[in-house]
């Protein structure tokens, strides 16, 4: 038979246990720490781009603000001349940034009453620029698009081209 041994006279040394078990302690607390300073940069960082987004907010809405009164100053006119399926009835329709200007019913072009509309069309240009001496007039229209016909074109081109040498503030686009 074989004889049993005494277990309770096994001394278990745990010292090396607590050793690594401080060190680890001591590794999540540098860990901890660390942590906590990368966070507080952060916010930190967020801070500054948060102040530096309003700043700009503020900017951006200063400028929108001044673009308001711009239209105080100039007048952006479009005149967009087309035509219908028949290629013989032609409208011109004009756009004016001006909303308080009033905009009048250009005649069909279509036969002999052709430089009828563009008589109402210089007429209306030419009465709101003499009107208007302090504004910067921006005119511009579908030129070199499918839906104008060349004798359009070139009339408008013509119509624009006088009142730039007759009055001093209109500019072409």
């Amino acid at each position: 038979m074989k004889r049993r041994r005494n277990k309770s006279n096994i001394l278990i040394d745990l010292t090396s246990l607590l050793d690594v078990v401080f060190i680890i302690l001591l590794v999540v607390m540098c860990q901890l720490q660390e942590t906590k300073n990368t966070y507080a940069a952060k916010e930190e960082s967020i801070q500054q781009q948060e102040n530096d987004f309003n700043e700009l907010k503020k900017l951006y809405s200063d400028q929108i603000e001044s673009l308001g009164s711009v239209s105080d100053y100039i007048s952006y006119i479009t005149v967009n001349a087309q035509y219908d399926e028949d290629l013989v009835t032609r409208h011109i329709t004009i756009l004016n940034s001006d909303k308080q200007s009033e905009i009048p019913e250009i005649p069909q072009l279509k036969g002999l009453r052709v430089s009828d509309g563009y008589d109402e069309l210089n007429k209306y240009l030419s009465t709101y620029v003499a009107e208007n001496p302090e504004r910067v007039v921006v005119l511009s229209f579908n030129e070199d698009d499918e839906d104008i016909l060349y004798r359009d074109e070139k009339a408008i081109k013509e119509i624009f081209t006088q009142l730039s040498s007759e009055y001093p503030n209109i500019r072409e686009k």
